[in-house]
């Protein structure tokens, strides 16, 4: 049973200290305050109240830090506190998190979502730092609705993006870590100021996809060429195919496996014959790295090939960008006649919301064969007038 005696500094300096373990006091004085001694010598003051289900356990402070009058006097505090239903240590909790700055925030909801893929983090630290950096050192709890309002004003391009990234961080804090008592960024929604999203319908047409393909051939940076190759022929996210490893590509079945895809799965696409020699040619420069397009960003990732992209859109006066290139993908596809189920299973994209199609599960090789009618559509399209298509596919392969 622990030792109970009446706390003075005296007393308290004369406490043993255990050979191992812990050992608690009990103050005479004061009900429920104990002076908790470890065997490393240090003296913690420790509010101990059963609650009729649990101990519950109040750290106060060490001596010398604070006084025994001082821990007499938080002790009362907190057992006034707990009576009116008040928890101390979740009050503690939340005078801390009060204290919070955006970039801890953006590191423990990181940190907390271990889900989130490689990609996705680094786009939230781009775009926090890109439209927050400023105010990374400040609490979140000093975040306003109209400093909010004011950084929306300064923004030029991609404002919704960034404030989005926000919204969810501010979110996390109020919801979670209980930090705020609301979250600032909802000003926006309250005063219908957020972009209503249009849902984009450009691609590359039919008739242009000749005089488009060759500027992509004609292109000087391979891994910029084979990138776009790739999104056309497989109907893949940037990321997907961006962060392609040489260890997930097989030459010998005609395939890749894009790892931890925005559905959270690995995915494996096929590779057309009239791709394959140019992936085998990027193979040479880039086949000692680990990535298929490497670069010298922070993951080791090429970024987004902006500058060749704005190289082909010139020459042809075709505007695109990555995710053009899906949308032109499935366009194809279905004027290849592929049907539309297969041709969400070969873009990745999730069947659960649609009934029949989650009892719908194409084989692989059923997948790679739509994938050739693909490719041998695109190439109808763009080889010179009267070429061979099925004698240059299997040529090439």
């Amino acid at each position: 049973m622990a030792e109970k005696i009446n706390f003075t500094q005296q007393r308290i300096e004369k406490l043993p200290t255990p050979e191992s373990g812990r050992v608690d006091y009990y103050d005479t004085g004061c009900p429920k305050l104990t002076c908790r001694v470890s065997s490393t010598g240090v003296k913690s003051f420790v509010l101990l109240k059963w609650n009729g289900k649990s101990m519950q356990r109040v750290t106060l402070g060490r001596y010398p830090d604070i006084s025994v009058f001082q821990a007499r006097e938080l002790a009362t505090g907190a057992l006034s506190d707990m009576a009116s239903g008040i928890n101390p240590n979740e009050e503690k909790r939340k005078q801390k998190m009060k204290g919070i700055t955006l970039g801890e925030l953006l590191d423990r909801y990181l940190e907390d979502k271990s889900d989130l893929r490689e990609a996705s983090i680094l786009d939230y630290r781009k775009k926090i730092n890109q439209g927050f950096s400023d105010w990374l050192n400040k609490p979140a709890s000093e975040i306003t609705r109209d400093m909010v309002l004011a950084r929306r004003k300064q923004f030029d391009g991609g404002r919704d993006n960034k404030l989005r990234v926000l919204r969810l961080l501010m979110r996390y804090a109020m919801i979670t870590l209980k930090a705020i008592d609301d979250n600032p960024v909802d000003v926006l929604r309250d005063g219908s100021l957020w972009s209503k999203p249009k849902r984009k319908k450009r691609m590359i047409p039919s008739d242009n996809l000749k005089e488009w393909y060759g500027a992509v051939l004609a292109l000087e940076n391979e891994k910029a060429k084979v990138y776009l190759l790739l999104l056309l022929h497989t109907g893949l996210r940037d990321q997907d195919v961006r962060y392609l490893e040489w260890k997930d590509v097989d030459f010998k079945n005609d395939c890749f496996v894009a790892r931890d895809t925005k559905n959270h799965t690995d995915f494996t696409a096929y590779i057309a014959p009239q791709i394959k020699p140019y992936l085998r040619n990027l193979s040479k420069l880039t086949g000692d790295s680990r990535f298929v397009f490497p670069g010298d960003s922070g993951d080791g990732v090429m970024g987004i090939p902006r500058k060749p992209i704005a190289q082909v859109a010139a020459k042809t006066g075709i505007e695109f960008s990555s995710h053009d290139l899906k949308r032109t993908f499935l366009t194809i596809g279905e004027a290849a006649m592929v049907p539309f189920s297969l041709l969400k299973a070969l873009a990745n994209h999730e069947t659960d919301a649609d009934v029949t199609g989650g009892y719908i599960n194409p084989e692989a090789k059923t997948l790679k064969t739509a994938t050739f009618k693909i490719a041998d559509f695109i190439e109808s399209h763009v080889l010179p007038d009267g070429e061979n298509v099925v004698s240059l596919r299997v040529g090439e392969r």
